[in-house]
């Protein structure tokens, strides 16, 4: 008891010489507004402090992934009988790690000329006809040059990458020694601890070597990733909307030239006149190309449908057989039965879009023309025969089964073009009139020159 008025008169006399200090001017406040009072741990003693050390130090030792964390070394102190919490120890270990852990050092790099290419994606939002989307920014550069190649892709699948690769390889008309890339699937295999077996195929074939980065370690390829980044910057920070993708990729183009066309840091010529010199010292193009495909089997629905990735493509109606193969290239799906073709349509992106052929539907429509006006297939067609149809067919769908005979005998395309010129010149666009206009584009207007009787004789068509 008497101590604790020892202590407290002690704490009273603390504050009135506090007190007085303001009041002289000495002191601007009775207690500090942050005040941090740090008291000895009463459980985190110098034996159980030089124990978490011993845990930390014999760490060093053990590979990466098989090392002691905090709360391992807690419950081994705690099985040890020392009474400490769990918050107590992380702290030590975090001020241990602080002054202890060694430094990781990175070797600068200086890669022979035309030995080392780099690779990588990047997303970019683009604002395609009022819309905005994600597109795929696949980049090469080479670090000795500093030679920068990119295209636009809707995708990021095996087919792009291999895609961007012929490409890239076509543009500096050589192949480098090594690529090196970060673990994406489409390249590697996480979970075998191998390259995959596809993009090995494709390499070979090349004639480059594979080189893929350790996890989380981007500085191995830093110079790709700034390049990404550089790039996005460059094109589409400045203009970003576009009227078609194709636009965007023309634009894309234009801007690589003028960045590959101005001096670099470091670099003693501008990066074209380095690839040149690099070139010498690639490897030549390979001599047959790489045939960039994926196959797969489909089953054809009731609807004259198959369908890949998530969308819908149809099978003409003449086609009896319920399995086909589908070949899947970067821009296309052609539909095959065996090495036989049947038919072909542009590669959807998205999910549950549908790509129909109004030929591919003819011969049922035969059979079923009132299915016409509210068929899907008629919505894909081209405005004008759309027009067509709702103006003067609408209600006599079976009267445009003649017309749909015109556009299996020539094209969708010739069909419309015909159309505009008939609009042109204000003639009704009757079965009889587009059949003549058809047939007159379709061949030769005027016919090869003949001799008669020694006259030139020209042969025209009235």
């Amino acid at each position: 008891m008497g101590q604790l008025l020892i202590n407290s008169g002690n704490t009273a006399r603390k504050y009135v010489h506090q007190v007085k200090d303001v009041q002289d001017g000495l002191a601007h406040e009775i207690l500090p507004k942050e005040r941090k009072i740090i008291q000895p741990s009463r459980v985190l003693t110098e034996t159980v402090r030089q124990k978490i050390h011993q845990y930390l130090e014999s760490n060093l030792e053990h590979p990466r992934k098989q090392r002691l964390t905090a709360k391992r070394i807690w419950e081994l102190l705690v099985k040890d009988g020392h009474k400490i919490g769990y918050t107590s120890v992380k702290d030590e270990v975090v001020r241990w790690k602080r002054t202890n852990s060694p430094r990781e050092v990175y070797i600068l790099q200086e890669p022979r000329v035309g030995q080392r290419a780099e690779f990588d994606w990047g997303e970019v939002h683009l604002h395609i006809r009022g819309i905005w989307s994600k597109f795929y920014l696949a980049v090469f550069v080479l670090p000795f040059s500093l030679y920068r190649f990119a295209r636009l892709y809707p995708r990021s699948t095996r087919l792009e990458v291999i895609q961007a690769h012929t490409e890239f390889f076509h543009e500096i008309g050589a192949v480098p020694e090594t690529i090196f890339y970060d673990r994406m699937s489409v390249v590697y295999d996480s979970q075998k601890q191998e390259l995959n077996e596809k993009f090995l195929e494709f390499s070979m074939h090349s004639g480059f070597r594979p080189c893929v980065c350790n996890p989380a370690s981007p500085h191995e390829k830093g110079t790709d990733e700034e390049s990404v980044g550089y790039i996005r910057r460059l094109t589409f920070g400045e203009r970003s909307s576009f009227e078609s993708f194709d636009e965007a990729i023309e634009w894309l183009s234009t801007c690589l030239t003028e960045i590959n066309a101005c001096p670099v840091y470091r670099r003693p010529s501008v990066p074209v006149q380095g690839l040149a010199q690099e070139r010498d010292l690639m490897h030549p193009l390979p001599t047959l190309e790489y045939e960039n495909c994926d196959l797969k089997r489909a089953t054809i629905s009731r609807y004259s449908l198959v369908k890949c990735e998530g969308n819908f493509y149809s099978v003409p109606d003449t086609y009896c057989p319920r399995l086909i193969t589908l070949k899947i290239m970067v821009d296309r799906i052609a539909l095959l039965d065996g090495n036989d073709f049947i038919a072909s349509h542009r590669r959807l992106t998205g999910k549950q879009q549908y790509s129909l052929d109004i030929t591919h539907y003819i011969k049922t429509f035969h059979r079923k023309p009132g299915a016409l006006p509210n068929a899907r297939v008629l919505t894909q067609v081209d405005e004008l025969i759309r027009d067509l149809f709702n103006r003067y067919y609408l209600d006599d769908p079976k009267g445009f089964l003649p017309i749909l005979n015109l556009i299996r005998e020539t094209s969708s395309e010739a069909l419309s073009d015909t159309l505009t010129i008939l609009n042109e010149q204000n003639i009704p666009p009757t079965y009889d009139t587009l059949r003549f206009f058809l047939h007159q584009t379709m061949e030769p207007k005027v016919e090869p020159f003949a001799f008669c009787g020694g006259f030139l004789r020209s042969r025209s068509r009235i």
